[in-house]
């Protein structure tokens, strides 16, 4: 039940990034960005901790360090697309 949660925050950020983004100042937008990062990180680890249950391939990974690893793995992905999509808009 808490992966659909973190899923459902995580999707609620985005969408309200993209339909406020001529509204919101480069601070909201970035807060955004980090809370969306990371419920996205812990629902990610949820999800490798529910699949480590499941097919006993290895030992249980400990939820927060595994949802911090995620939660940045999701920010410099976000990063990189908001990166890459600026040189887009400058051509």
């Amino acid at each position: 039940m808490h992966f659909v949660i973190y899923v459902f925050i995580a999707l609620i950020c985005l969408i309200t990034a993209v339909l406020f983004t001529e509204v919101f100042p480069k601070w909201s937008k970035a807060l955004l960005a980090l809370i969306g990062a990371g419920t996205t990180g812990c629902a990610l680890s949820i999800l490798i901790r529910k699949i480590a249950i499941w097919s006993n391939a290895f030992a249980q990974p400990k939820l927060w360090s595994t949802a911090g690893i995620c939660s940045v793995i999701v920010l410099v992905v976000i990063i990189i697309a908001v990166t890459m999509s600026n040189k887009k808009k400058a051509k």
